[in-house]
């Protein structure tokens, strides 16, 4: 082997292991920078548009930040103490009725039909305990456990903080040096790439731009619906349930589902009249209709060129994979993927790479 092919693995290596050590000095604030970019992102074409009025980026930046503060400031004195109020008594309400029963099973939750059904099984089947191993499940102590771990959530006041603080400041210094960043990522690539490289990114900018942007906007009109919705219902904790019901929004077929069930919980578990099961039911009914006849193919239809069985596939294999989380950011990911291969396939031949 050549004494320059040496060389060139020798800084190969030290090239991995520096990324490597990079990635375990910066693991903590991953998240930081993520979160940062993504709001970058969704900033940049007001900056941009702004630049074309012969507005500053700094200044364009600033007046941004000012109303987003603005909003923020609405959100949090207006909002939020309502949210908090209401997952205070949310949680009184769970330890009512966990004190109020030693045992506690599908009957108590109120699920009498679903009771039934397990009993007429049992009746044939009374190996398999099913009562028995749900009162488990559902055992006091446990349930406890859970709700215990609420308070936890506020004592991250403190992460949170510095996450508020910290991420404008990077989000700021993307956007103020964008194009600085931009240039130096194409300098590092050949000549023989660099069309190829900047067309690539155009094209994966457009159309998963427009696909990111549309969800967020879906996700935002569906959540204002089913608050809206709710608050008409006059049902307990509106404000949460909404924002449940629209952040499960965007896992899509199994989202609505998921949205609803905490809400019919509610209903079960309150003093609100079981027949408001109907009229909730009927309401999620009318915003997914909205949403599936308007919305989804307005805002995201267009840009999301995957078959639905796809998608279904796609949110099933999230959700085994990594929980909610993956049911919610799978089709997402799975679109970009799709979106570069796509575009590089068409690419590298028409730059005659391949």
């Amino acid at each position: 082997m050549e004494r320059s092919s040496i060389l060139k693995w020798i800084l190969f290596g030290l090239s991995i292991l520096l990324i490597v050590a990079a990635f375990l000095f910066y693991q903590h604030i991953i998240s930081y920078l993520i979160v940062a970019f993504l709001i970058a992102y969704i900033i940049s074409p007001l900056v941009n548009l702004a630049e074309k009025y012969q507005i500053k980026r700094t200044v364009s930046i600033l007046v941004i930040y000012i109303i987003i503060a603005l909003l923020l400031a609405i959100f949090f004195n207006v909002i939020i103490p309502q949210i908090i109020e209401q997952m205070i008594d949310l949680v009184h309400s769970l330890n009512e009725v966990v004190q109020e029963h030693d045992d506690i099973n599908l009957r108590v939750l109120g699920f009498d039909g679903i009771a039934n059904i397990i009993d007429s099984i049992e009746s044939r089947f009374p190996q398999l305990e099913i009562h028995r191993q749900i009162s488990f499940t559902l055992d006091e102590a446990k349930f406890n456990s859970v709700l215990n771990q609420i308070p936890l959530f506020f004592k991250s006041v403190i992460n949170v903080a510095s996450f508020l603080i910290v991420v404008p400041v990077i989000v700021f210094f993307i956007l103020k040096d964008e194009r600085k960043f931009f240039h130096y990522i194409f300098s590092c690539i050949g000549n023989r790439y660099f069309e190829f490289s900047l067309h690539l990114f155009e094209k994966i900018e457009t159309s998963f731009g427009r696909f990111f942007r549309a969800l967020l906007l879906e996700t935002l009109l569906v959540t204002i619906m089913s608050i809206a919705g709710l608050l008409i219902l006059r049902i307990p904790y509106a404000i949460v349930l909404g924002l449940i019901v629209g952040l499960a929004n965007p896992i899509k077929y199994f989202g609505p589902f998921i949205g609803a069930v905490p809400t019919l919980l509610i209903i079960l578990l309150g003093p609100t009249p079981d027949i408001y099961i109907l009229y909730a039911g009927i309401m999620f009914l009318i915003v997914q209709q909205i949403d599936s006849l308007i919305l989804f193919p307005w805002l995201v239809g267009k840009s999301m060129n995957m078959h639905p069985l796809w998608v279904l596939l796609t949110v099933i294999a999230g959700g085994y994979a990594f929980g909610i989380l993956g049911m919610l950011f799978a089709v997402p990911v799975v679109f970009l993927i799709k979106v570069i291969v796509e575009v590089s396939h068409k690419s590298l031949k028409k730059f005659e790479i391949i």
